[in-house]
């Protein structure tokens, strides 16, 4: 606000200058109010749209730690239920206990699971295959282990550009590529390493061990 000079007489009859204030802001007073109330506004829609970015960054990174933790149950449980067994495939033909790299996929094998409720026909035996498409890593699973088509693949973790894998045979050697000596032999421990799209210098290990490997 601005005050002014008036005047007035004095005790001794001279006049005497004393300010007054008047009731209204100055031109300029009124601009740089606006400024600084644009200035406190910008700052508070920026803190307001970091907050909003951090809090959506955070559930997309809690999402993906739910997804991969889903992932790894579900792989660990396969492991577990792996069985040193060789099958045949729909056409007949014979297949090792543990197949990977051939035809694309990542993982084949026969597990055993508890049947609650057992159909007639039904068996407890099962074959499941893991690939990787189009960044996907899938899992798909034949109601039998010998003679039976698998279903159609399930997407269990997306988002991964490249999946590589090791094998721990039984004198304790990783190997990059699964080569049985006998048609039941089974590795005691997988590695995987998946690589994301667009996080390629941070790469994700998991090791499993396999129940039935060693024998």
């Amino acid at each position: 606000m601005s005050a002014g000079p008036s005047t007035s007489l004095g005790t001794n009859g001279l006049e005497v200058e004393r300010a007054t204030v008047s009731n209204g802001f100055t031109l300029v007073e009124m601009m740089v109010a606006l400024f600084i109330f644009g200035m406190i506004a910008t700052a508070s829609v920026v803190l307001l749209r970091q907050s909003v970015e951090a809090e959506a960054r955070s559930a997309v990174r809690l999402e993906e730690m739910g997804d991969l933790r889903r992932f790894s149950a579900i792989l660990a449980q396969d492991m577990t239920l792996m069985l040193p067994r060789p099958s045949r495939d729909a056409m007949g033909s014979d297949r090792v206990a543990l197949i990977s790299g051939e035809g694309g996929l990542l993982l084949g094998f026969s597990r055993q699971v508890a049947q609650i409720d057992p159909q007639p026909g039904s068996s407890s035996l099962q074959r499941v295959e893991w690939a990787l498409t189009d960044g996907q890593l899938t899992r798909a699973i034949a109601p039998k282990a010998d003679g039976a088509k698998t279903g159609a693949p399930v997407a269990i973790l997306e988002g991964i550009e490249q999946a590589r894998l090791r094998f721990r045979d039984k004198q304790g050697v990783w190997q990059t590529e699964w080569r049985p000596q006998r048609t039941d032999e089974l590795p005691i421990a997988i590695e995987l390493t998946l690589v994301q799209q667009g996080n390629g210098t941070r790469p994700l290990t998991f090791e499993f061990l396999v129940a039935g490997g060693g024998g």
